[in-house]
């Protein structure tokens, strides 16, 4: 009994120590396991001005959620970092990268550092300026030190661009215009703009500038996985214990290098340089039918000068793909420029003109673009083809072939390279060398619709021409695609450039049990079209005595500009216009191409005066009277019974009836 007490006693002790032994490893282990993740909101503004929550899991990897709320802005200057007793508000700090940076500066490229300090008085002024409105830092300036030297017109080998060296994602992210007419990186305050939208985004995330600045050169992404490592080893997430691209961890230190050098000017002997004048904000917004040479000759100022201003506009004309652009100006051509505007509001037309000729497809325009232009290379998509691409891209077909030396039916690839080349300013500038070209003539298709049972060869013999042009004019891809009833351009007539096309309606009376598919048939047109030409809802609403449109011709008129022309209003007639106008309804008629007085309609454009060019007739019409004869009409009108057997074609001269109408020549002078 004592034995099976003491077995008992002994395997309870037991137990509490293998209890009380694997307690305390499931402690410490407790104790030592890195804390759970703990969401930590943080409030910023968005590129689009509104306000986003980003979420960082203190603790565990760091994840980002985003959702719209509404709260407090992030504080973005709330410190100040001392060091050689100048004050700055980004974090400059003594370590060996920063020295490192800054003995490249002062030392081998000194030349470089000379450069961006006598450039920097041109744009320094304006970024702090458009900071300190911001919140922001304002040493952050020393970024644009640090990426462009203070150059807009920088360029990188990753194809950054400007003063803040954005790529186009980037750029196009937070709100700058990126295409082939204008490049808004290189504008100075619109890129400061974007940049500062990205550098709140930057911060809302880490809420720390070093890390913002990091991630502004290589990426949040990559800054975001280097602190998720770096938690891992147990190691605090700042800037210097990170494991970051070599550039970015050389950048950062030097930022820190170039705010040292510009407070310090006097110690490292750059005290001595003058530095450029603050840039000129004036700015005015112009419809894009003005060009640039006209803006300059507007404001008495010079076109390489403006151009130089409006680095954005790198083409050297205004963006094509905009109704208005905007301008950096001298602020003493400012006021030169308004006044012109309000004298004379009107653009010239000659450089929208020459766009319009660049557009055609001619040897020369091509061979200007050639020279002249720049080339722009863009990759095909899936879905493509040539067509398509030379009516998105304003050229043609033709053009395309010849630039990237296509055959005469390519195969286009998915992501094939293509090359065009896109006008500049000496391109309009060599076009507007050219004699205009004025076009004397145009080509007015000739219509007609089809019946049922017509082919294709029966129409081309009976208008006279080839089945293969009837393919072409109407791009039928076969014989088989014509259909009844459908509009076909079987030819084309010549006419004047500066003619207009006038429609002169064929009216009849409805008669009694006409019905409008008999009409149509007689007409040789449709029901449909009837209907759509009279306003009628249904065959049904034809009545007996209605006045009916069944048919139009195209007369052609040539516009003068001395020519009065104006628009019949409702329920007036030849008569009263002839008497308001001075003229006759013969005279009327005439000028107009009316056949009858009962043709004048309301809303009819109507030309009330004699058109320069207008010859008169050569002939008058005049009527037999009663006793009449051909030789007493002779001498009337001063002429010779020949002619007027001529010119009435009669067969005898004695068969004249009463109320004939006869020919006489206009050049004989009426009767006494």
């Amino acid at each position: 009994m004592v034995m099976v007490r003491r077995i008992i006693r002994g395997s309870g002790c037991l137990i509490f120590y293998f209890w009380g032994f694997f307690s305390w490893n499931l402690l410490l282990a407790d104790a030592l396991r890195p804390a759970p993740p703990k969401p930590l909101p943080l409030v910023m503004e968005t590129s689009d001005g509104g306000f986003r929550k980003t979420t960082l899991w203190k603790g565990g990897k760091q994840r980002l959620g985003n959702r719209d709320i509404l709260g407090p802005k992030t504080v973005y200057r709330k410190n100040l970092w001392w060091f050689n007793g100048i004050a700055y508000d980004i974090p400059v700090i003594k370590h060996a990268l920063v020295d490192r940076a800054l003995r490249k500066l002062i030392v081998n490229k000194r030349s470089q550092s000379i450069t961006g300090i006598k450039r920097s008085g041109r744009y320094m002024p304006m970024i702090r300026r458009m900071l300190k409105e911001e919140g922001l830092p304002l040493d952050l300036v020393y970024m644009v030190a640090q990426e462009s030297n203070f150059n807009e017109m920088a360029r990188s080998r990753m194809n950054a661009v400007g003063l803040w060296q954005f790529i186009a994602t980037s750029g196009r992210r937070f709100g700058l215009s990126i295409n082939r007419w204008i490049d808004e990186r290189r504008d100075p305050m619109l890129s400061t703009q974007a940049a500062i939208r990205y550098l709140k985004h930057l911060y809302g995330i880490f809420e720390n500038w070093p890390l913002a600045m990091a991630a502004y050169n290589c990426g949040e992404r990559r800054v975001q996985e280097a602190m998720n490592t770096a938690r891992e080893k147990g190691l605090r997430p700042h800037f210097w214990n990170l494991k970051l691209p070599k550039e970015t961890e050389h950048y950062v230190p030097s930022i820190m290098a170039q705010a040292i050098l510009y407070n310090q000017r006097e110690r490292f002997r750059f005290s001595h340089l003058k530095t450029a004048k603050p840039m000129d904000e004036t700015r005015v917004q112009l419809p894009v039918a003005f060009s640039i040479e006209e803006v300059a000759r507007r404001a008495k100022t010079s076109f390489q000068g403006l151009l130089k201003l409006n680095s954005a506009l790198y083409r050297g004309f205004p963006p094509m793909n905009e109704e208005h652009y905007t301008l950096y100006l001298p602020k003493t051509s400012h006021a030169v420029l308004l006044g012109s505007l309000e004298r004379n509001p009107q653009p010239e037309r000659t450089w929208d003109r020459n766009y319009t000729q660049l557009v055609k497809d001619s040897p020369h325009m091509t061979r200007v673009l050639e020279h002249y232009g720049a080339p722009v290379y863009f990759r095909v998509k899936r879905g493509d083809n040539l067509w398509d691409l030379a009516k998105k891209h304003r050229t043609s077909v033709a053009r395309l072939k010849r630039w990237n030396k296509l055959r005469s039916n390519p195969v286009l690839r998915v992501n094939q390279r293509l090359k065009l080349y896109v006008p500049t300013w000496q391109v309009f500038r060599e076009i507007a060398k050219l004699p205009a070209i004025k076009k004397t003539s145009k080509l007015i298709a000739k219509r007609v619709r089809v019946n049922r049972g017509a082919t294709l060869s029966l129409l081309a013999e009976r208008h006279k021409t080839s089945v293969s042009k009837l393919l072409r004019w109407n791009k039928l891809r076969s014989a088989k695609s014509l259909r009844a009833g459908q509009k076909l351009i079987v030819g084309y007539r010549r006419v004047p450039a500066d003619a207009t096309i006038q429609r002169s309606y064929k009216w009849i009376k409805v008669s009694r049990h006409a019905t409008l598919s008999h009409l149509a048939m007689r007409h040789r047109t449709s029901v449909h079209q009837l209907m759509r030409w009279n306003g009628l809802r249904s065959a049904k609403s034809l009545k007996a005595g209605q006045n009916l449109i069944v048919g139009y011709s195209n007369k052609v008129f040539r516009p003068i500009s001395s020519v009065r022309s104006i628009l019949v209003k409702k329920n007036t007639t030849l008569s009263h216009l002839s008497i308001r106008y001075k003229s006759s309804v013969s005279q009327l008629m005439r000028w107009n191409g009316l056949k009858k007085a009962t043709d004048l309609r309301a809303g009819m454009k109507l030309i009330v005066s004699k058109p320069s060019n207008f010859k008169d007739s050569t002939h008058h019409v005049i009527r037999v009277r009663s006793g009449d004869t051909l030789s007493k009409i002779a001498h009337r009108y001063r002429t010779s019974v020949q002619t007027l057997v001529a010119l009435n074609d009669l067969k005898s001269k004695n068969l004249l009836r009463l109320n004939q109408r006869l020919l006489v020549p206009a050049s004989s002078t009426n009767e006494t």
